[in-house]
């Protein structure tokens, strides 16, 4: 779950400059008064999720036409792409990510050389943690005879920062942060929140959240949406769960319908006890969804109240998704599909999906992930080494203390690595 969270935040910040902006950003002016009664806002805009995806599905429809009836242009395949990638964007369906695959594919096809929507297939190739794909598509950009206007260079900047964060160059992404608000102030408001949330310092990571939201002149309801999750998730983090919730309600009440807001509300009312209420919400997700981390989040309640014939029926069913997923955008998949590895207990697949993980985006959350792998697999040592990476980097989580004081634990050396500082942050955090 927790890999998710975060995959579907690097997708967001991409998508807050080429894909959200294109879809939600308003013209100049006070935020217009939305009416109850009205799927739309007085821009148009949608302010519901079925609205938002009946629109997405309409604009696919209108592309695909298009592309069909222009084979030779490389342009109306980009827009088809980047619609599917929009659609994508709301549903989350590798489907969708597979069609923008095909539509980028024939762009280049008919594209003369030294041409082509690199910055689209850029997008895609980071999305689907591709790194170096990424990173030879924004390279093909800077090789441009005509050099990109100020607004994509700063894009690019930024995204070269994404790629760095995810290698675990953490200071170097904020060099590449630097850059891109040179060109564009704000322009990396979003991937500096992340930045802080991710190497300890929360309230600033909130900070630099309402900065990125007000450089939106006029907001729609879904980008309004999107930053009460982000400040919900940071809240979330330190283990603030009434507060989280209420920024997931609030998510949900600004653009309803929208199934990542309420499996965040589902999340919570797990680790608050409400499992009941927690069951019934991932059950409607589920069946609007499909989506095998909900399957496993399902499963886990039913194993933790003992019905294990249940639960084991349904990682069965995710198990098939997952199989699927691996082959489709494997990636992708690797970091997310660990934790159903590790709920079942399969502890080498835990940690042959880890190492792939850890391969395609070393950053901190991969190591922690390698580290817990290893630990399960009694590869004690090796676990401590890798934990002992992440201590000694910027990155700063509940979940790298959560794991380090288990390894430590498993190592017999809790008590010397508390003395030592390493574990200084455990008790702040509420790690046992």
């Amino acid at each position: 779950m927790f890999l998710l969270r975060w995959l579907l935040v690097a997708l967001l910040a991409i998508a807050a400059i080429w894909t959200i902006n294109r879809l939600t950003a308003a013209p100049d002016g006070p935020t217009p008064r939305i009416w109850p009664d009205t799927p739309y806002s007085t821009d148009g805009l949608p302010r519901s999720y079925d609205v938002a995806m009946a629109r997405a599905e309409i604009a696919v429809a209108n592309a695909s036409a298009a592309a069909a009836s222009a084979p030779d242009q490389w342009l109306m395949h980009e827009i088809l792409a980047s619609e599917y990638l929009a659609k994508a964007q709301l549903s989350g369906s590798y489907d969708d990510y597979a069609a923008a695959e095909r539509a980028l594919d024939d762009a280049f096809k008919v594209a003369v050389t030294g041409s082509g929507p690199h910055m689209v297939r850029a997008s895609l190739e980071f999305t689907m943690h591709r790194l170096a794909g990424a990173e030879q598509q924004l390279d093909a950009i800077d090789r441009y005879v005509v050099p990109p206007d100020r607004g994509e260079r700063a894009e690019i900047a930024a995204m070269r920062g994404d790629i760095a964060f995810y290698r675990g160059q953490y200071s170097q992404a904020l060099a590449h942060y630097d850059q891109a608000d040179a060109l564009v102030p704000n322009a990396a408001s979003f991937r500096r929140a992340i930045h802080a949330a991710r190497t300890g310092d929360p309230d600033r990571a909130l900070a630099w959240f309402d900065q990125a939201e007000k450089a939106y002149r006029s907001p729609s309801p879904q980008t309004r949406a999107y930053f009460a999750l982000q400040r919900g998730i940071v809240q979330l983090d330190r283990g603030k769960l009434n507060e989280a919730m209420e920024h997931f309600r609030s998510a949900d009440r600004l653009f309803p319908g929208r199934w990542l807001f309420q499996e965040h509300i589902a999340e919570v009312l797990t680790l608050q006890g409400k499992k009941t209420e927690a069951e019934a919400l991932y059950r409607d997700i589920i069946r609007r969804t499909g989506h095998p981390e909900f399957i496993d989040a399902l499963a886990g309640i039913a194993a933790a109240k003992g019905e294990t014939a249940t639960a084991a029926r349904l990682y069965a069913q995710s198990s098939a998704i997952w199989a699927r997923r691996l082959k489709q955008f494997p990636e992708a998949t690797y970091g997310h599909a660990i934790d159903h590895c590790i709920a079942k207990k399969d502890w080498p697949c835990a940690l042959q999906l880890a190492q792939k993980n850890h391969q395609a985006r070393p950053f901190g959350e991969a190591k922690i992930a390698l580290a817990r792998a290893l630990l399960g697999s009694g590869q004690i040592s090796q676990a401590r080494a890798m934990i002992e990476t992440v201590l000694a980097s910027p990155w700063r989580t509940t979940d790298l203390h959560r794991a380090a004081s288990e390894i430590y634990t498993a190592s017999g050396m809790a008590a010397q690595a508390q003395a030592q500082g390493r574990l200084a942050g455990a008790t702040a955090i509420g790690v046992p």
